[in-house]
């Protein structure tokens, strides 16, 4: 009965914002274009943040870094209380002394004057903050080329699907003249059965294409940094994006000054460089000015003189301080093994293998260039055939359609121009992404930032 009784509850509390008309309200649709998804992206990517919180943090350390030329200043005190009463032997006498505590303060100041392992430390974090900003911008670099490749992609999802709409209609007014002329007695029960498996055939591709356009909704929606639940529509059709095609893969050219990763490695070699200089400062002297000042004092209690048992000295407290001393500070390495020269041999082994880096990731970039520019080039050939091709189908299409409304084609006929038609438009629309997608490729390699389209 109770959990009867917990279940109306349930029922209950979960119906009263129906009753209340407090219903939710549809989310509205987020309506973007390419260049709206990459400023959304470049804004709200989990990424992008990362990267910009980075960079802060470097510049805390080159601030960090800076203030080793400003003086420390620091200040110490001490006071300590006798538990015990500190004794003296004199003259095989041991006698109690009266201290009760001792206390003592100091202040010191340095500033260092000659110090070259500070300047080169200050010089790496400049260099560790264009680095931190280099991989900001190539963050950014491969995003702009994620979110990119993405939207081409639901274009050709959205393309796709329209074309084998328009194909799935088709074969839909196939299906019916063909019913229509079998009940008429002027076509084969086979034109019509046939006609219809056609129909029943395209429903699964239908599907299958509007789960790739969920999915690829999806995986821009988190490219852009968006919440998965708000409806997201994207604008325009991969045709728009034609013009120009054929002009722009023959200017093309192979330029690596810009790659973000050859100038993040031409970084950290000058970081090793400077590695290599600062590891040698340990050989070098250290001077630097500083300054002193102390002051101590001390407690007695009252206690039996020393010279006459008979009169007792007072309890008193003394202070004294041991005047302010400036001077210089010389610090000299003599000798310390090896270990530097080892650690500089350790040093140059890396910029070696960074250089042997740099020329390998250099001739691997120009070939994915020049493979980028070539499948730009296949593809706007595809593309102008295929625009042929949609053209010859359509016309071929037309003509089989009168040939079987006059009784001289057949249905295999026509389901081979409708069939052929659809395929013209899906080769058209997959050599328009695969251009797009092969020159975001070769943009992401040269380091283009530019949005040609």
């Amino acid at each position: 009965m109770k959990r009867i009784a917990k279940i109306k509850y349930f029922v209950m509390f979960a119906c009263i914002p129906y009753f209340g008309g407090a219903q939710p309200k549809e989310q509205d649709t987020l309506r973007v274009n390419l260049i709206q998804a990459l400023e959304i992206a470049l804004s709200d990517n989990p990424t992008i943040k990362i990267a910009d919180k980075e960079i802060q943090r470097v510049d805390y350390s080159k601030k960090n870094a800076w203030l080793g030329l400003l003086p420390s200043l620091s200040g110490t005190a001490q006071v300590g209380k006798y538990l015990v009463p500190a004794s003296m032997n004199l003259a095989g006498m041991t006698i109690d002394l009266p201290t009760d505590f001792t206390a003592t303060m100091g202040v010191s100041l340095s500033l260092p004057l000659f110090a070259p392992a500070l300047w080169h430390t200050i010089q790496m974090t400049t260099l560790d903050m264009q680095l931190a900003t280099e991989k900001a911008y190539a963050s950014k670099i491969t995003l702009r080329n994620d979110v990119t490749k993405a939207y081409y992609n639901l274009l050709l999802a959205q393309d796709s699907y329209r074309s084998l709409q328009e194909g799935y209609n088709t074969a839909k007014e196939n299906y019916e003249q063909a019913k229509r002329r079998f009940e008429l007695g002027l076509a084969a029960e086979y034109d019509y059965i046939s006609a219809e498996v056609q129909l029943n055939n395209l429903l699964p591709s239908l599907l299958q294409v509007e789960n790739g356009i969920a999915q690829a909704k999806m995986y821009l929606k988190v490219l852009m940094g968006v919440n998965s639940v708000v409806p997201l529509a994207v604008e325009g059709s991969l045709a728009e994006f034609e013009v120009g095609v054929a002009q722009a893969a023959a200017s093309r050219r192979v330029s690596l000054l810009q790659n973000t990763d050859l100038r993040q490695l031409d970084i950290q070699q000058q970081v090793l460089n400077k590695s290599l200089h600062l590891q040698r400062t340990q050989r070098m002297p250290v001077l630097a000015a500083f300054g002193s000042y102390n002051y101590s004092g001390t407690g007695n209690k009252a206690a039996q003189s020393f010279m006459n048992p008979s009169q007792i000295t007072p309890a008193s407290t003394e202070w004294y301080g041991q005047g302010l001393i400036i001077g210089l500070q010389l610090n000299v390495p003599i000798f310390n093994g090896s270990s530097n020269i080892i650690k500089e041999k350790q040093i140059k082994l890396q910029g070696a293998e960074l250089e042997l880096q740099r020329d390998y990731l250099q001739s691997s970039l120009t070939l994915q260039a020049y493979t980028a520019i070539d499948n730009m080039s296949k593809s706007a050939k595809q593309m102008e055939s295929a625009k042929n091709g949609i053209d010859l189908a359509v016309k071929g299409y037309t003509i089989s359609n009168k040939r079987y409304e006059t009784g001289a084609g057949t249905m295999l006929e026509l389901q081979s121009a409708a069939l052929a038609l659809t395929q013209a438009r899906l080769s058209y629309y997959q050599a328009v992404a695969d251009f797009l997608t092969a020159n975001a490729d070769y943009e992401k390699i040269i380091g283009d930032w530019r949005i040609i389209y």
